[in-house]
């Protein structure tokens, strides 16, 4: 990440621990000319990203022209104002915005595919259009004209400054004249949007919210690639394992014969057995007698 001063106070600076920015000498950027306080605010990168960090008391900060008391979260395109002096946030390796469009308009979409392009929107960031969503389920002419789907009123704007357009898993910035946009702070005319994208248009700034869409340098990607011909695999020969041999059979076993003998003696006990139990019934009253 790197800080650059669109109107040229200071040299572009790279974001490595702290950037302090203020009017004291030996900062990492002093500006003493330009009346900010010693201390103004400072640009702090770790694990968790980009930070600006303002001061207890200072004032006249702001991010995409919202203020800042004293924390806000950055990211590459965005516009830090500290009083009068402008700082744009840049990315260091960011891969190269695209600038080959389609030719021609976006096709009308299915209904299926109107459900799942409202997804897709530009909102707002600052300006009159902060916190308004607009969906590319349509595309949107963005200028001055009161026909325009995202009027900016603003005389540094053209009357059709450009259209915003869906196309598949694209979303294309297409210039209506030789007017210039810009996109996570590079100037373009036309170009392809990745989810995520700051796009200004004078002091007007929104932001791309596609979720599912490629993000830049993904788009080669996520495209399959073609073949000229369809290969087919040899044929090969597998072992395939025999049959196991049939077992051998099993002779019938022999039925278990019965002793007739000790059928008879089950016999005589229970006959015994009755007897007793007859006996004890007849003769134990006159025992007791």
């Amino acid at each position: 990440m790197q800080l650059t001063f669109p109107n040229g106070e200071h040299a572009n600076v790279a974001l490595r621990g702290e950037v302090i920015v203020g009017s004291r000498a030996g900062s990492p950027v002093c500006l003493p000319d330009a009346g900010l306080a010693p201390h103004h605010a400072s640009f702090q990168r770790d694990r968790r990203g980009l930070w600006l960090r303002v001061p207890a008391g200072v004032h006249g900060v702001h991010l995409n022209a919202r203020p800042v008391r004293r924390l806000a979260q950055l990211r590459p395109g965005d516009l830090v104002c500290l009083d009068k002096v402008r700082v744009v946030v840049r990315a260091d390796d960011e891969p190269a915005i695209e600038r080959r469009i389609p030719p021609a308009s976006s096709v009308a979409m299915t209904e299926a595919q109107r459900v799942a392009a409202a997804r897709v929107v530009l909102r707002g960031l600052s300006g009159q259009h902060f916190g308004r969503s607009y969906t590319l389920t349509e595309p949107r002419l963005i200028g001055r004209s009161a026909s325009a789907d995202i009027r900016l009123d603003d005389a540094g704007v053209a009357e059709r400054h450009a259209m915003v357009e869906l196309h598949a898993d694209r979303v294309v910035l297409r210039a209506m004249g030789n007017d210039t946009s810009l996109v996570n702070g590079v100037p373009v005319r036309d170009a392809v949007l990745s989810p995520g994208d700051q796009l200004v248009i004078e002091q007007h700034r929104f932001q791309l919210e596609a979720p599912g869409l490629p993000l830049r340098g993904q788009m080669d990607a996520a495209k399959p690639a073609s073949t000229a011909h369809t290969q087919t695999m040899k044929a090969v020969r597998v072992p395939v394992a025999r049959d196991p041999a049939p077992a051998a059979p099993v002779a019938p076993a022999e039925p278990v014969r019965k002793d007739p003998g000790a059928l008879w003696w089950l016999i005589a006990a229970a006959t015994v057995l009755a007897a007793a139990l007859t006996a004890l019934l007849v003769y134990a009253p006159r025992a007791g007698a």
